[in-house]
């Protein structure tokens, strides 16, 4: 039985175990790609620009502790246009030693009902490697459906990579 998770937001104390999970992803992975981990400063230039803009930037760490990161996940727009300004792109990384622990579905989920409040209209995952059955299954869990599929786009430690694009409506918020 795993203890109880507590999805908060990400402040900036936390951005140095931010930083090193996502350098995990970026060294061993395909989830992301990036071939050189962004250095702290980078990770705190990216967080600030969507905490700046009071988009869901979360992490996820266990009840009784709460200055572990076991995971972060981060929504941004879609696109840098107007007419993109309710569809959102989300991420999400959870620490190597925290998989299949909850942590990706909690923050997920704390995510996307966030940017359901906030009145956005569709969530997009863009899914680095095919292969990636695990968070595949992670989205389509949490109610995301599959778009598409694009062909060799990327290319890191010697394979040649597809993208999966997942997509998800979020409906209105009740209104009280």
């Amino acid at each position: 039985m795993t203890a109880p998770l507590i999805v908060r937001p990400c402040f900036q104390q936390d951005l140095e175990s931010v930083q090193l999970i996502y350098a995990h992803h970026v060294l061993t992975g395909f989830g992301s790609f990036e071939t050189e981990p962004p250095s702290l400063d980078e990770m705190t230039r990216r967080w600030s620009g969507v905490v700046s803009k009071n988009w869901p930037f979360v992490v996820a760490s266990p009840a009784d502790d709460m200055s572990r990161v076991m995971g972060f996940a981060y929504a941004g727009q879609y696109r840098d246009r107007a007419a993109y300004g309710r569809t959102f792109e989300v991420s999400v990384y959870s620490a190597p030693t925290t998989l299949r622990q909850g942590a990706g579905a909690s923050m997920m989920s704390e995510m996307l009902a966030s940017l359901q409040a906030d009145g956005a209209r569709e969530a997009l995952a863009f899914i680095g490697d095919s292969d990636n059955v695990a968070s595949i299954a992670l989205h389509q869990k949490l109610g995301f459906f599959y778009v598409g599929t694009l062909l060799n786009v990327g290319e890191k430690f010697g394979r040649s990579l597809h993208v999966v694009m997942m997509q998800r409506h979020l409906a209105p918020a009740a209104t009280a």
